[in-house]
């Protein structure tokens, strides 16, 4: 019993000295929380196919996991929202020196886009605080 115990001391130890604690499935390794790549850099590769005035059956084909967010005459704003999961190195010592072992939790950081169609025409995109809720001037283009 006595020679039980030592042995799983001696394991829990070794366990904490080699540092076996890694990141989480789905969840970057990254220095700190400020280096989490932006929704632009994750998407870059599908942005890149876009600009205004792409056609709404473009864009849908390029970003199938957008949705309408809001919708008023021929204006319609669609959004992707990115989730990504991350840990920071720190996370992975702080999980060696308390625990020894495992994954520790992962963090989170939601980043929005919002798309602007007009007749369904990309006019413009960004982040949703791009944009004043007031805006300073309005300029209209009328169609005749």
């Amino acid at each position: 019993m006595e020679r039980t115990i030592l042995s799983l001391f001696h394991l829990l130890i070794l366990g904490i000295l080699g540092g076996c604690a890694t990141a989480p499935k789905n969840a970057s390794l990254v220095d700190g929380p400020e280096d989490v790549p932006s929704a632009q850099e994750s998407l870059a590769g599908r942005l890149d196919k876009i600009q205004p005035g792409t056609s709404l059956a473009d864009f849908r084909a390029a970003f199938p996991d957008s949705y309408v967010r809001a919708q008023r005459g021929s204006q319609t704003a669609y959004e992707i929202v990115r989730v990504q999961k991350f840990v920071t190195q720190q996370d992975i010592n702080r999980q060696n020196f308390w625990v020894g072992f495992g994954s520790p939790q992962a963090r989170s950081v939601r980043q929005t886009l919002w798309f602007y169609f007009y007749q369904d025409v990309l006019v413009q995109w960004g982040q949703p605080n791009d944009w004043p809720p007031a805006p300073d001037k309005i300029i209209e283009i009328r169609q005749r």
